[in-house]
Parts: structure tokens; sequence; C-alpha cells
């Protein structure tokens, strides 16, 4: 570049590099302005927000607070109700029976340390320690919502564990004291913990702490900070009254009605770290962009040098090229205004022209062009001669060989060296470029053809622009774009952004192929619905560049088709967990190693779905499912193996302890429902493996197995061992022998008589299952009733027996003995799962047995299990002149004001009771409470297990109507009994005191 040019671009170049730098800086004032504004409103913002958290958690953990004590509160008034009317029924034995109704109460109440019965002093009456505060109670000497309300004493320890006393009077200025574990609470309190990083605490009246979420280490400690009354939020400096040493920013608020308070605090540090970040982060962008602004000057001064140098070397290089053409042999022609036509020997070699040929009139020239294009050369020519504009033009000639040839023709009008105007131009024969053209054309159109009307979309797109080339009008009605929107896109367009990324890979990878194998894509049409498109794809030259040529087949519908089926396949459509099957691929999938399977079953989903609907007892299930799985994510997987059983694996298995006290929290934990908090009874079975080892189905198996014997023996959790699969078959080989006996009626009906104290005779017979062996003995009840109520085998054999034993009743009344009744046991599966009333009206009509000649008896647990349906059975039992008798009374936990609706006729003392009733007092006491609470109930009372005759004169003494056992009559034959019971007739003064002449 010259000098001069050269000094005339850098005030220019300094003036522009100026302005960018005072653009820039005004910028960065304006940019710091607001990064601060934005700062500082930030940081306000996540303060209020951080408070109305804190006061909103407060509110609602005081409320929680409040139930879960409310609902002790009911639960104690109901006690000390049931305690009432203990008193009033049997004020003699009162206290020896509300003692242990208030430890069966502790023991099933976990979260109940001890139950005890006070005067105003706090002085025990039903044993136990006291309470020796009691009166000095801050929360007794203020004024409480009702007279029967609860009153919360201070916090105690006891044993090591710290306690919480509860009080509800009773008549007689005596209260009811309940001791509440705090682990309960602060339990409650973790559950609220949804962010780890909030102080969450509850303090009674003297500001100790009750509950802290940070652990139990804190239970016990003064917190001076707590108030009375929810107050606004406020910073507490680090090191006060938390003891731990962090601000928070805190709310405190009480418990309504109970003299418990709830802190919650989150820390400072944690509300502003995130603000922290948007600082720090707004700082590095504003250095940023004043560095990229001091980059953006240099550069642009730099530009404006290397534009300079540019220039220089393009003019140097068209003064090269300009001599390269002077020196290049071209074939060239020129035309005068006389109409003459010369040209150079390279033209004539080109076209085919003879030799000695140089020139020729415009005539001549015209004759050899081919006559399609002859009208169309003429009038480009004399177009260019009238506007001396360019003539540029490809047409074919005849040569004098008579070859017809493709020349292309480019010239000017210019003027000659002595000063005519002329036109002259240059040569070129294309006929090579034309054929191939042309054949390109004829192609070309065959594949227009196939691919436009082609009925499933296919697209071209250019492999290095990645725009769209062609698309055919199936494509068009696809995806729903129009051709001109199809051409001004690439194909990143059509894919979702998150799946863009695949594409250069796919094209890195097949770079070089001819074509790919069919691949599955995710595109997105015009309106943005997603569709899975099954793609073929190979490499084609279009209009001289590489493009690719694609066939996408829609597959959306049957895609989705077969991941509804595989889903399905997998997983259970209830909780949506995996299922057996997919869970032991996972687990087989895993890195190799130690693992632990845990199984869980669940009792009460049942109970759920039969009381409030299918739908809650879905809803429950998923409950648990939902606490399951996020179990599974934390520590391994887990899986939904059937219908109330789930299981969740631990890797590595050295995390099983955090694991199994986690579960067994979350098991623990009540399951909210529409009106009410549901509990599920589980059980958890373990097994070991090794993940990798494609073992995972076994240890599945094994850890169900061990599930079901630690509900077997009512154990929390059982670690599987080898026996138990022996023991399992051995109990399934059992089963079948069962099942097969019965088809077989190789079980017998025993009997039993049981005597009348009152009466001095034979009171009635009670029929036992015996099952005779091949060696001549009897395998015990024991070893198959069980096996029985688990396969819901009892239920047939229950029929049974309940045939047999009318069968029996009509024996014993050709006998003479007809109105001796017959007694048959029935279990809790043959009452709930079987239709007992139907199946005895229909025993009493096809024996054509009289009123009362059956009886049945039924345990507590059978009543209880379903209340309301044991209630509407019963009556219509009794309704077809069925009796009734509660059997093992007193061994069960009942409800007095539900029992004394039930349409019972006797009542049998447990065997436990009476074995000891002549020499020991509590197992007297018992019995003479719960004969007089029988009695008081309208109802006979027979006595079990009676063997001695000291127990015998005992019961008799204390007015029991009927006894039964060993000591009595051992369960015989019918007919041995039928012999037995005609020796009793010569038995005038009972049992004992014919045995010096009568053998039994």
């Amino acid at each position: 570049m010259p000098s001069a040019e050269a000094s005339s671009t850098a005030p220019g170049r300094t003036q522009s590099a100026a302005a960018v730098l005072a653009f820039g800086l005004g910028l960065a004032v304006v940019l710091g302005i607001v990064l601060v504004v934005v700062a500082a409103s930030d940081r306000r913002n996540r303060l209020v927000a951080a408070e109305q958290q804190n006061l909103a958690l407060t509110s609602g953990a005081g409320r929680l607070v409040w139930l879960q004590l409310r609902n002790l509160e009911r639960a104690m008034l109901g006690i000390a109700g049931d305690a009432q009317r203990i008193e009033d029924t049997a004020p003699e034995h009162a206290l020896p029976l509300v003692a242990e109704s208030f430890a069966g109460v502790a023991q099933r109440q976990q979260e109940l340390e001890s139950l005890e019965l006070t005067d105003a002093r706090g002085r025990p009456l039903s044993g136990g320690r006291g309470e020796p505060e009691f009166a000095r109670w801050p929360d007794l000497q203020r004024a409480r919502a009702h007279a029967r309300s609860m009153s919360v004493g201070p916090l105690q320890r006891h044993g090591g564990r710290w306690l919480l006393p509860l009080a509800v009077p009773m008549r007689g200025d005596r209260w009811i004291i309940a001791r509440l574990r705090t682990e309960e609470l602060h339990g409650l309190i973790r559950h609220l913990e949804g962010d780890r990083r909030r102080l969450i605490q509850l303090a009674d009246a003297q500001s100790r702490i009750v509950a802290d979420n940070r652990g139990l280490q804190y239970v016990g400690d003064r917190d001076d900070d707590f108030v009375a009354a929810q107050v606004e939020p406020r910073s507490v400096e680090s090191g006060t009254g938390y003891g731990d040493g962090v601000a928070r920013i805190t709310a405190s608020g009480a418990v309504p009605g109970y003299p418990l308070h709830v802190n919650v605090g989150l820390p400072r540090t944690s509300v502003l770290a995130p603000w922290w970040r948007l600082v720090i982060a707004g700082t590095v962008l504003y250095a940023l962009y004043l560095v990229g602004l001091a980059y953006l000057v240099r550069v642009v001064k730099r530009n404006a040098r290397d534009n300079a140098a540019m220039l220089k070397r393009l003019t140097e290089t068209a003064e090269g090229l300009r001599r390269a053409q002077e020196l290049g042999r071209t074939g060239t022609w020129s035309a005068d205004r006389s109409g003459t036509i010369r040209w150079s020997d390279q033209v004539a070699e080109l076209v085919g022209l003879r030799g000695d040929r140089h020139d020729a009139t415009i005539e001549d020239f015209y004759a050899s062009v081919h006559p399609d294009d002859r009208e169309r050369v003429s009038a480009d020519f004399a177009q260019a001669w009238r506007n001396g504009e360019p003539y540029s033009l490809d047409y074919r000639i005849l040569g004098d060989d008579g070859v017809v040839r493709w020349i292309s023709a480019r010239g000017a009008a210019v003027i000659g060296p002595h000063g005519t105007e002329q036109m002259s131009g240059t040569v070129m024969d294309i006929t090579a470029r034309m054929e191939a053209q042309q054949a390109l054309a004829d192609t070309e159109r065959q594949f227009r053809l196939l691919f436009q009307r082609n009925p499933l979309p296919f697209w071209v797109f250019d492999v290095e622009t990645l725009r769209f080339l062609e698309v055919n009008e199936a494509a068009i009605a696809q995806y729903g774009y129009t051709r001109e929107e199809f051409l001004a896109m690439t194909i990143f367009d059509i894919r979702p952004e998150e799946h863009r990324h695949e594409v250069m890979e796919d094209l890195d990878r097949h770079a070089g192929a001819h074509h790919d194998e069919a691949r599955m894509w995710v595109h997105r049409r015009k309106d943005g619905r997603l569709l899975e498109a099954r793609v073929y794809a190979t490499d084609i030259e279009l209009r001289g560049r590489p493009a690719r040529l694609v066939l996408a087949e829609d597959v959306t519908d049957r895609m989705a088709q077969q991941r509804e089926l595989a889903y399905r396949a997998s997983h259970d459509m209830t909780s949506g967990l995996p299922n057996a099957d997919a869970l032991a691929q996972r687990i087989d999938a895993m890195a190799p190693g130690p693992c632990r399977v845990a199984s869980i079953q669940l009792r009460g989903l049942e109970l759920i779905e039969d009381s409030l609907g299918r739908e809650a007892g879905h809803d429950t299930l998923r409950a648990m499912a939902t606490r399951v799985a996020r179990l599974g994510e934390r520590f391994g997987a887990a899986g939904h193996v059937r219908g109330d059983e789930f299981a969740l694996v631990v890797c590595p298995a050295q995390a099983w302890d955090q694991a199994l006290q986690n579960l067994q929290r979350e098991l623990a934990r009540p399951i909210p429902g529409e009106d009410t908090l549901h509990r599920l009874e589980s059980w958890i079975g373990v097994a070991d493996l090794r993940a990798g080892e494609h073992q995972a189905a076994q240890a599945i198996g094994n850890a169900g197995l061990a599930a079901h014997v630690a509900r077997t023996e009512h154990r929390p959790v059982v670690v599987f061992e080898p026996g138990m699969a022996r023991h399992a078959s051995d109990r399934l080989r059992l089963a079948g022998r069962i099942h097969r006996a019965i088809d077989a009626d190789e079980f017998e009906l025993h009997f039993q008589i049981l005597w009348d104290v009152g009466r001095s005779r034979p009171a009635g017979l009670e029929t036992l299952i015996r099952w005779p062996q091949s060696d001549g003995g009897y395998l015990p009840p024991s070893q198959f009733i069980g096996i029985c109520e688990d396969t819901g085998l009892i239920v047939p054999l229950g029929r049974w027996a309940m045939r047999e034993a009318a069968a029996a009743q009509r024996l014993l009344g050709r006998a003479g003995f007809g109105d001796l009744p017959v007694a048959v046991n029935v279990s809790l599966i043959q009452f709930i799962d079987g239709d007992i009333a139907h199946d005895i009206e229909r025993t009493l009509a096809d024996y054509e047995l009289p009123r009362g000649a059956l009886h049945i008896e039924l345990t507590e647990s059978v009543l209880m299990t379903r209340p309301e349906q044991a209630l509407d059975t019963l009556r219509r039992l009794q309704d077809a002149g069925v009796c009734i008798s509660l059997d093992d009374f007193g061994t069960g936990f009942s409800s007095m004001s539900y029992l004394k609706q039930l349409p019972l006729d006797a009542i049998k003392l447990d065997r436990s009771f009476v074995r000891d009733v002549d020499r020991d007092e509590r197992s007297a006491s018992i019995c003479d409470a719960l004969l007089t609470l029988g009695h008081g109930l309208g109802l006979k009372v027979v006595g079990e297990g009676v063997e001695t005759q000291a127990q015998f004169e005992w019961l008799a003494a204390h007015g029991c109507d009927q006894v039964q056992g060993f000591g009595i009559h051992r369960p015989a034959p019918l007919a041995q009994a039928i012999e037995q019971l005609r020796t009793m007739r010569d038995w005038i003064d009972g049992p004992w005191q014919a045995s010096g002449t009568h053998s039994r």
C-alpha cells in the first residue's frame, strides 16, 4: 500500500478504537450499578424468605406436636375410662387388674416407658415408682382447657433415657401418669426436617430441650432462647442458646394448650450462601467484561493493520493474474462489424475445424451452429453488439468432422488497434461436462420421481452445513413444515435440544461409510410434539457436494407399546417399583461385591382395603413403596416382590446397619390417610449375596423365607440360615400331605367331656382334630394346624370338623345323650375368609339338629380383627340357635365396651390361669375377677385345663359353671366318649369323689 494510503488509515483506526473504548467503559458503569442493585435486592429477599419459612414451619411443627399430644390425651382418657369400669365391675380386685392392664398397654405402646395410677401427691397405687414431684408440676398451676385435660410435667431422666411425664385425672382425686419416651417426639421433629440445615427444637416450660433434630445428645439441655408465644424472627449471635456456636435466623412458637414450645432456626450462613455465590459470580463476570473490553480494543487496532496489509496483497495478486492470463495458451476469437469472424489455431482444434480455416463470415458461422441453438446464438450475439454487454453462451456446433460438440463462448465488445470496434473472447470445449450433466439430470429426474412419491419421509442434507437440500411430501406432512421452511433449516432444527450432540457424534462415527444401519432417533415436529423414528441413511453426492439421504419411519406408537409392555413385565403397576425378576437382573448387573437383601413383609393392607376401600389400600401401599424406593436410591436398589412384600438391596453390605435403622424407622412411621394415620405391622428377613454372581433371585427368595419366619415367630428381624430352606421345604411337603389327607378323609375327631359343676353331670363335648400316622401314633395339632392356617387349608378342614361334629351329635342322641351339645373351635382364617355362618346353617339343616345342639368356640383375636363383621356374624349364628363361647379369655386385649355388645353365651378361662389357681394368689385373683366379670355380663364361665382335685375344688367354690381337662376326661374317639358318659351317670358327688370306684 502506498505510504499516503497507509497514513490515512491510522487516524481512522485510532478513532475507531477510542469509540469502542468509550462505549465499553460507559456500559461497564451501567453494568456495575445493575449488579449492585441486584445483589442488594437478592440478599434482602433471601432473608425475608428464610424468616417466612421459619414462621410457617414453627406453626406447622407446633400443630403436629399438639396433634400427637392430643392423641395421647385421648388414649389416656380412654385408658382411664377402662380402669374406672374395671373398678366399677370388680372393685375388690381393681388395682391388680388395672396394674396388669396398664402393663399390657405400656408393652404394646412402645412410645410409653410406663403407665401408673397414683394419688393426688403422686404416690403409686398400682405399682411403679410414682411421681413425688407431681403436686408441684407447673402445668397443674395453670388453667386447662377442660376438667379432664392432660397435664404435662417437667422433663425427667430415668434409666439413661429422657422421659416426658403426662397425667390425666380420675375420680376420687387419683391420676393416671404416663411417661412418654422423648425419642417419639424426637422422631416426629426429625420427620419435619425438609432442610437438613434447619434447626428444630421442642422445649418444656422450664426451657429444657425435649427434642432436637440435631440429635438426642441435646435433649435435657436448657435453652434460654425459648419463649412462651410466637415472636417475630430474629437473628441470634454465634454461641448463644443452641450449644453449637451457629448464628441463626429463628422463630419461636408455643404448642397450643400444652406447656411446650417450638423453636426453628436456619443458619444465616446457609441462607446467604447462594447470595455470596451470586456476588462472586457477578464480580467474576464484571472482571471478565473488563478483560474482554481491553481485548476488543486491542483486536480492533490489530484488524485495522491487517486490512491494510491485505489490500496491498490483493493488488499485487490481481496484477499477477492479469499477466498469467496474457501468457496462457487459450483459444481466442474475434469478430468485427463487417461480419467476419476469426479464430486462433486452438479454436480450430477444439471445435473440429480444418486447420487451414481461420476465418468465416457470420452466415457461415451460424450455419455450423446446431439448428436447435442457432436462433438463440444469433439473438444473443446481436444483442451483445447493440448494447456492448459481455457475451457468454453455451451452445452446440457441428465441426467439419461431423461431430457435434458443446462449446462455451465468452466475449465482449472492444476497440481494436486501429480504432475499429470489434468483439473478442475465448472458446472452451464443454462437451464432456454437458454430457455428464445430461446424464446426471436424467438420473436426478428418476431419483426425484422415486423420492417425491415415496409414502415414507425422505430428505437429503448437506454433510458439511447440515442444511436440508431436498425433502419429499411425506416428510412435509409428517413434520408439519412447508418445503420452504425445511430448506431454510438444518437437521438440528428437528432434533430436541438435549439430543443435538448425537448428530455430530453419529456423523463422525460413520464418516466414510456408504450407509448406516437402522438407528432410533427422537425428532420434533413443528408443533413441538416429539416422535421416535427408525432412520436409514446412506451417503450420496448432490450438486457436487457430499450429502446424506435419510429415510425416517415413524415408530412412536410401536415403541410406546413396546415400552409399556416392557414396563408392565418388569414393574408392579400399583407401586411402580421393579418386580422380583427385574430387581434380580439389576442386582446381577451391579459391580461385584458383598451385598445384603432385606425382604419386608407387611400386614394391615387388607384391613385398610376392606374398611376404607381398595383405593385407600393402594394409596397406603404406594406411600410405603415411595419410602422403600428412597432407601433403595440411597443404599442400592428396591423392588416390589409381591402384594404385601418389598425388597431392599444394600450395596455395599457395610452400610447395612445404617440402612436397617432407617428402614425400621420408615416402617414404624405412620402413613397419613384421608382422615387418619395408618400403621402397618412389618417383619424383615435378611440374606447375604455377592453382586455380579447371578444369585440375586435366590437371595431375594431366601430373604423372603427369613421374613416369613420372622412373621411366624413374631421377631422383627431374622437372618436367613440354610436350615430355614429345609424347614420351609418340610412345611411345603407337609402342606401337600395335609391336602391329600383332607381328600382321603384321614383326620379323626376326638371328643373331651365338659363337666357341669353345679349340677354334677356332663355338660357337653368339645371336639379336637387328630391326625393318625402310619406308625400308629398321632401327629400333634401344633405341627399341622398352623400350616393349615397359613395355607388356607383350615377352611375345608374346619368345614369337615363341623359336619363330623353334627354327625356325632346325632349319634349322641341315639345313645341317649341328645341333650349334650358338641362344641367346635373356629379359627381366625376360617372366620374371616370363609362364610362360617352359611356353613353352620347348612350343617344344621343337613343333619336336622335342634337349636343349641352345636356350640362354636372363638378366640378374642377372631372377634377383634374385624369387630363389625364379627358382630354381624355372631348375631346371625345366635338367630340360628348356635351357642357361642369365647375361648382363652383373658389372654388377649378386648375392649370391655365392645365385649358387652357381643351375643356370647360363655367365656372359657385359659389354662394358664387355672394351672396355679389353688396355690398362686395372682392367678387366683385373676380367675376370681374373670369369674365376676363373666357372671356380671350374664355369661357362663368354663375353666379349661383342670387336672387336679385342688383346681376343681377352687373353681367349684368360686362359682365356676363348667370345667374341662385331663382331670375330668381325656379326649377320645366318640365311642369311648359315649362309654365314659354312661359311666359318669353313676358319679353322684363329682369326678374326684367317684374316682375311688370309677377309672377314667
